[in-house]
């Protein structure tokens, strides 16, 4: 009789066992699976957008007068600056830096294909002509764009998340009082004074127009915010190898 019921119990718990080794097995998968497809957001020197913000309502124009949409930002990364061309300072250095990730991406051949991107926040005062003379002092590969009309202009700055202030006030008019001039740029003309306030970002576009990473600059030991090449080039190739492991998976 012991070994008939050895027998019975073997078939009632064969299926069981079955069972409970399927289940671990379908566990397992799963589990790596969800490893395999959560990839960790690399840390840069800014925000690394988990999910990126498609562009929508771009309607910029070009130094040539050509027309820049989203379909414009499809296909190759683009690398954003903004400013306006009578900024003294800021502006100018941003975008040398610029030339120099330029030289860095274009240097090594398993880069993806890059366009770089200057975006004035004046349009009033920087039109085609002046963007056209300004940004060949740089590179005669970039590309500087402005926006067609103020409603153009809220539009791609909002997307983008750009900070901008602009202000008019005669050099006469008490409301200039109290105005920390160190903290905006200032043009004099006519005694009149025109004030641009602006953030300081670079912006990453991914090739499906999306922005997908937006670079801080770093303090400096005098205390001044600045970016350098080579810390954006660390970062971009963060930004770039992180987004072409997720479309691998």
């Amino acid at each position: 009789m012991k070994p008939r019921l050895s027998l019975q119990r073997t078939f009632i718990l064969f299926p069981i066992l079955i069972f409970i080794s399927f289940s671990l097995y379908a566990y397992h998968l799963l589990t790596k699976k969800h490893n395999e497809t959560d990839i960790t957001l690399p840390k840069i020197q800014g925000i690394m957008l988990k999910n990126p913000e498609k562009l929508i309502n771009v309607n910029l124009t070009n130094q040539a007068g050509q027309l820049v949409d989203s379909e414009y930002f499809k296909g190759k990364w683009h690398v954003i600056a903004y400013g306006y061309t009578h900024c003294p300072d800021i502006c100018p250095t941003t975008l040398f830096t610029l030339t120099k990730l330029d030289a860095l991406v274009n240097d090594s051949n398993n880069n993806p294909e890059t366009k770089f991107v200057f975006y004035t926040v004046d349009p009033q005062r920087d039109t085609q002509d002046k963007l056209a003379q300004y940004i060949q002092y740089f590179s005669n590969d970039f590309v500087a764009v402005r926006a067609q009309n103020p409603l153009a202009a809220h539009n791609f700055q909002q997307s983008l998340g750009i900070n901008v202030e602009i202000s008019y006030a005669n050099s006469k008019n008490s409301a200039l009082q109290g105005i920390n001039i160190k903290k905006a740029t200032t043009t004099e003309r006519n005694n009149n004074f025109y004030y641009v306030n602006h953030g300081l970002t670079i912006l990453l576009i991914n090739p499906e127009a999306e922005l997908q990473a937006v670079f801080s600059p770093e303090m400096t030991e005098l205390g001044i915010k600045d970016f350098t090449s080579e810390a954006l080039y660390r970062d971009y190739l963060k930004v770039t190898s992180y987004y072409q492991m997720q479309r691998l998976l």
